[in-house]
This record gives C-alpha cells, sequence and structure tokens, in this order.
C-alpha cells in the first residue's frame, strides 16, 4: 500500500473507532509507529482535528465527519462475495440486514459497475455444507486463518468479461505443472476452497480448477460468447446428476463424537441423533475412501451401521496400517 492510500485509509479507520492507539495502527498497516506518526501529522497538518491522549490514544474531535464514502467496484464485489458465504451462516434477520446494506452498496455505485455486480451475481455459487464433489480437508486439518486460494479478483474480471485465460495449474495429487488455456464461467465455493469452473481447450471438457493450484494466472485478449458455453448453474446440475450418492450411517460413541465438529460437513454430513450408545450421524458421501481415511483416525470410537462398501474400505485400510508399522 502506498502512502496516499495508507493515509486515506487511517482517517477512515479512525471514524470507525472512538479512540485507537499507534500500536494498533503499525500492526493493522503493517508499518512502525514511527511511520505511524507521520501519517498523524500529515492529516493534522491537512486540516483533519485528530485529538490524542497519552496512554489512550488517537481520536477525531467531535462533530468532525468525513463526507460520504464511495465504493469501488471490487469492494462491492467482494461484498457480494461475502453475502453468498454468509447465507447459510447467518438467521433470517442478519442475512436480511447484510442484503439491505448491499443493496446501499449497490444504490451508489456507478451504472456500468451496478451492471458488472448483476452479472458477476449469477456466476458464483456457494455450497458450504455438505457436498456433491470428492471433499478436501487438507485445510481444515492445517487449521488455517487465511485461506490459500489466489486469484480471486482476476477470476471475478474475467468472468464479467468473458475472457480467456491462460493458467498453469498444478494437479492436486501428482504435482504435475500443465499449461492450459480456459474459458471461465462460474465461481463455486465447496470444501473450503474456491473453485474456477471453465472450458478448458487442452482437456476438451468443462473443469473444475482450484484457485490455490493456479501458479500462473495471465488474461488474454480473446473473449468468448457466453451462449457457447454452459452457465454455472447448468454445469453444476449436471456435476450433481452423474455424482452417485452413497447413503452411510455412522455411531460415533460420546468421546469421539466431541472431536467431529465441522470435519462431518465435509463428507456429505445430513442429520444426526443422540442416543444412549452415543451420536448416530447419517451421510450421503460421494468419495468412499476420502471417508475411510477421515473414519480412521476415531479407531474403535466409530461403528458403521450402514454401508458396506464404507466398512469394507475401513478393513483394507486398517491392514495396510498393520502392515506397515
Amino acid at each position: 500500500m502506498n502512502r496516499f492510500d495508507r493515509v486515506t485509509a487511517l482517517l477512515l479507520l479512525l471514524q470507525t473507532r472512538s479512540v485507537v492507539t499507534a500500536r494498533f495502527l503499525s500492526e493493522h498497516f503493517d508499518v512502525t509507529e514511527r511511520t505511524i506518526y507521520r501519517d498523524i501529522r500529515t492529516l493534522e497538518n491537512a486540516g483533519v482535528p485528530i485529538g490524542s491522549e497519552a496512554g489512550v490514544g488517537y481520536f477525531l474531535e467531535k462533530g468532525y465527519r468525513l463526507p460520504p464514502v464511495s465504493f469501488t467496484v471490487d469492494e462491492a464485489a467482494s461484498l457480494l462475495l461475502g453475502e453468498k458465504l454468509l447465507i447459510n451462516s447467518l438467521d433470517q434477520n442478519s442475512h436480511g440486514d447484510y442484503t439491505h446494506a448491499l443493496n446501499k452498496v449497490r444504490a451508489v455505485l456507478d451504472v456500468s459497475d451496478k451492471d458488472y455486480l448483476s452479472s458477476l451475481d449469477s456466476d458464483i455459487e456457494v455450497l458450504p455444507t455438505g457436498q456433491f464433489f470428492a471433499a478436501d480437508a487438507e485445510q481444515a486439518a492445517r487449521n488455517e486463518n487465511h485461506s490459500t486460494d489466489q486469484w480471486l479478483r482476476e477470476s471475478r474480471s474475467v468472468l464479467v468479461r468473458r475472457q480467456v485465460v491462460d493458467i498453469s495449474y498444478s494437479a492436486g495429487h501428482t504435482n504435475d505443472l500443465t499449461q492450459r488455456h480456459i474459458e471461465p464461467i462460474g465461481l463455486f465455493f465447496y470444501s473450503l476452497h474456491w473453485h474456477l469452473i471453465a472450458w478448458c481447450r487442452l482437456r476438451e471438457g468443462y473443469r473444475d480448477f482450484r484457485l490455490d493450484r493456479i501458479t500462473r494466472f495471465e488474461p488474454v485478449s480473446e473473449q468468448f460468447a457466453r451462449h457457447t458455453r454452459s452457465t454455472l448453474q447448468e454445469y453444476l446440475s449436471r456435476q450433481r446428476g452423474e455424482t452417485e450418492l452413497q447413503e452411510v450411517e455412522l455411531m460415533f460413541s460420546p468421546e469421539a463424537a466431541r472431536f467431529v465438529g465441522e470435519f462431518r460437513y465435509m463428507y456429505g454430513f445430513v442429520d444426526e441423533e443422540r442416543v444412549d450408545e452415543g451420536v448416530r450421524m447419517s451421510f450421503m458421501m460421494t468419495s468412499t475412501d476420502h471417508m475411510a481415511r477421515w473414519l480412521l483416525q476415531y479407531t474403535n470410537g466409530v461403528q458403521v451401521l450402514k454401508g458396506d462398501g464404507l466398512r469394507t474400505a475401513l478393513k483394507e485400510l486398517s491392514n495396510d496400517l498393520m502392515s506397515h508399522w
């Protein structure tokens, strides 16, 4: 962030809080406290009435207000992504409040930016709990605080413009790096990652590209016609129809159930029932191997009540472990 942007952001931050310390500001902007002192002086020299109190911090004098804030299209697009991620995490009233706030943001955008946001809206889907696709619990297991996904802003841009992209992609299991020219049709969030869904010219078919596995992302000047490719909704509908779901019932002991937590949503969790023996959970799974490897950590704390294929996979993996150790 350059100095002008930082000083502007610092002024906005001062308006959002009654008082802030130099340490908080230095950590927030990742600069030294000496730099913050200089930025504060810059604002004061520009006529901004900033008060200070030793041992307390900085604050804006009462009565001072900034003019109405405008939003960039990238800021508005990020709020749109947030709404889609939150839709299944908020109660109805809270989600309604968020939507009303987003509509106020839309209202102050330029016409072209409003069109941009409307176009992007239909190209994004979120599946935060349970899924029709193979789960990847890698990030959850590492308990990361920040997503490792990248190219999200760039993906939003090429989606609206229907722009061809030249990417380098690292396959998940082999780490083989391939160069692809793709025609993006949508962003889909599932299994803790954003995925760019696109027509791959190399494979001559629709493919799912996890954003954290794209190592190079270069839009080219070529565009493709929207009507020549499926919509994101059409693609997802086909995937759901083609994916064979298997019903599974598990019984977790009371002790093991304490550690299941949010992981169950990674494997098609449907519902649960507390009984005398523990917690009975139902799943609609897509990958026997994925679920079996997850369940091994619970050793004798879980039983398979329904799902012969899963029980067989657990036995085979257990035998492999015995042979190895």
